[in-house]
């Protein structure tokens, strides 16, 4: 996958940059079947989830974990190609401002993001998947105020504003058991994803993910399980690795 240069929205504060993507880690035509049917999967059970109020689909999702190096940055950006591929118009946010990953793993130049136009310093820059219709934006310069930046009424509107112009928005956020962020992002979102990781993730610290989240009125949609080892797997496929997802909403 290539990143093209997007010209500026004359209704919003967008610019453009460009790249190349991380072929072995994202997903493309050629990821092995077992990964890509697991995350056809995650996309249909997305798609049947609805919000709160039960009215209408979830568009925004922020996924999280209780812990670092559980895998969500990677699954938030694959579980974005995945909608896109299927022609949606898909917008992918780095929101992790503790450890953002995005700009690594799409190898996107441009050090300017979403921090920057949360504080007011610069226009946002957003890049763009040649051949899908999937945007992207980092995080930018780290601040000293995450969360501050985070609660802010302009991160709020901004959101709003994607929500209208995108059939989806993937929010890649901090694991929710180290950081308020995910909590804080959680309260205007249509739904959180949450992510464990196989062996990694003890029973105690997921029911803690999962209490942060109801207790800031999040909409927990589902938990992926991330991770699993196909060797061991009952019925799994002969690859490296593959994801497995536990479905259920509030």
């Amino acid at each position: 996958m290539r990143i093209r240069e997007k010209k500026n929205n004359r209704h919003a504060p967008l610019a453009a940059t460009g790249s190349k993507a991380n072929s072995n880690l994202l997903l493309t035509e050629d990821t092995p079947f077992g990964i890509k049917e697991a995350y056809i999967k995650l996309r249909t059970n997305m798609m049947f989830c609805m919000t709160a109020d039960g009215k209408r689909p979830c568009k925004v999702f922020a996924v999280t974990s209780a812990k670092p190096s559980e895998g969500k940055s990677l699954t938030a950006a694959n579980i974005a190609i995945s909608c896109a591929m299927l022609g949606k118009k898909t917008l992918l946010i780095d929101a992790d401002f503790r450890r953002p990953t995005q700009r690594k793993l799409w190898k996107i130049n441009d050090k300017a993001g979403l921090c920057d136009f949360l504080a007011r310093i610069k226009p946002m820059k957003t890049s763009v998947v040649e051949d899908l219709p999937l945007t992207i934006i980092c995080t930018g310069t780290i601040p000293p105020n995450p969360s501050e930046l985070l609660s802010s009424d302009r991160m709020v509107s901004l959101v709003s504003f994607c929500s209208r112009n995108y059939d989806y928005v993937i929010i890649d956020t901090p694991p929710i058991n180290t950081v308020a962020d995910a909590q804080i992002i959680s309260t205007f979102v249509d739904g959180m994803m949450l992510v464990a990781k196989s062996g990694n993730t003890d029973q105690e610290e997921l029911s803690a993910a999962v209490s942060a989240i109801h207790t800031a009125g999040g909409n927990l949609c589902g938990i992926i399980l991330n991770g699993i080892n196909a060797k061991t797997a009952k019925g799994s496929y002969k690859y490296n690795y593959k994801y497995g997802y536990k479905y259920g909403y509030k």
